[in-house]
């Protein structure tokens, strides 16, 4: 009879240790989550600010610069000069594959009607 407390004890200190792991786990888990997104976030933010100094020095340029105006009509829109010669050049067409007139056509394994 008197190890019956003591029995009822241990069960609910273990039952505690159990619930008190699983709480700590989790935490563990989810600061490590909230670390790792952290991480993405802060090299967004660097990919993001590189982009802005960027786009910055290219308004600052534009700004300041008239042969930079004249680049970027040229690159960005395909602008040209008045009196100036485009020369596209073209790949061949590559010839038609061969079809066979002596094999069968194939069936397909769907038609639709």
């Amino acid at each position: 009879m008197k190890r019956l407390p003591l029995i009822l004890l241990a069960i609910v200190a273990v039952a505690a240790l159990g619930v008190l792991s699983g709480v700590v786990t989790q935490g563990f888990q989810e600061v490590a989550r909230v670390e790792e997104e952290k991480r993405l976030l802060e090299e967004e933010k660097a990919r993001l600010e590189r982009s802005i100094s960027e786009i910055q020095a290219t308004l600052d340029a534009v700004h300041s610069s008239p042969e930079a105006v004249e680049s970027m009509a040229r690159q960005e829109l395909g602008w040209i000069k008045p009196g100036e010669k485009i020369l596209v050049l073209a790949s061949p067409t590559p010839q038609p594959l061969p079809v066979s007139l002596t094999e069968p056509t194939p069936t397909p394994i769907l038609s639709l009607p």
